[in-house]
């Protein structure tokens, strides 16, 4: 199961050390859709669930060992349900089951994930870009995995995502949101070691030549920054552009 790619607690720690934070403004613009109540966050890689819960600063938010295909949840008990970066890798079918029959009915349904960062240094940034985006479609691209494609290229626009069989409606689709962060080369190369297609690389050839593309990685940023200074003190800003898609169940 493609899962098993963010089970080792190494990659959960890099995870949660370089993956994007949802912004403030997509979590406002799900809760607007209903008043917050009480919290649970499933994930099938314990070592995930762990990482969660040492960060975790909500009262009323727990994490446990769990499957989108199979929630657990009593029927008709829950308001809401969100999917970060997360619904390419579920089995859908099953999961839009389980979700209808935990959500009550006028629970909402919010998927969201995000493209390929899009870093800044001055006036440097199409460039950087560039590189990036090459780094995943040309030096990864025999380790891309069909379900990571559909959110940093398909984006969710497929009808296995945009067609959820217990909305009664349309799909409410926003691209809207957008959050910057400032980081270091660093840590955009750590973000990179993060991806399920990096991990597959790793786990295919090794990790001496893993960690080789990650260094030519890096040696590329800074040649195109051109600055004197170290990876991990050079400076720059990450764009990530969101996509949401929110459904409602039906209130009879």
């Amino acid at each position: 199961m493609s899962f098993h790619y963010f089970k080792a607690a190494g990659h959960a720690t890099v995870y949660n050390k370089f993956r994007p934070k949802p912004p403030e403004e997509l979590v406002k613009r799900i809760i607007d859709f209903l008043v917050e109540k009480n919290v649970q966050g499933f994930d099938p890689s314990e070592s995930q669930i762990t990482e969660a819960t040492r960060k975790n600063k909500f009262h009323n938010v727990t994490y446990s060992v769990g499957h989108a295909e199979k929630i657990d949840c009593p029927d008709s008990s829950v308001q809401l349900i969100t999917a970060a970066q997360a619904c390419h890798w579920f089995d859908l079918p099953k999961f839009y089951a389980e979700a209808g029959r935990v959500l009550v009915p006028g629970g909402v349904l919010a998927l969201y994930g995000y493209h390929l960062p899009r870093p800044r240094y001055g006036s440097t940034h199409e460039e950087l870009c560039s590189i990036v985006e090459k780094f995943y479609c040309t030096t990864l691209r025999n380790y891309v995995l069909a379900e990571s494609k559909e959110a940093y290229f398909g984006n969710y626009r497929s009808d296995e995502f945009c067609k959820i069989p217990f909305v009664d409606g349309p799909i409410v689709r926003d691209e809207s949101v957008s959050t910057k962060y400032n980081a270091t080369v660093s840590d955009l190369v750590g973000y990179v070691s993060s991806w399920s297609a990096f991990q597959n690389y790793q786990n295919q050839e090794g990790e001496e030549k893993a960690a080789d593309i990650l260094l030519r990685l890096e040696q590329e940023i800074m040649d195109m920054i051109h600055t004197a200074m170290p990876p991990h003190e050079t400076h720059l800003e990450l764009e990530y552009n969101y996509f949401l898609l929110m459904g409602r169940k039906p209130l009879l």
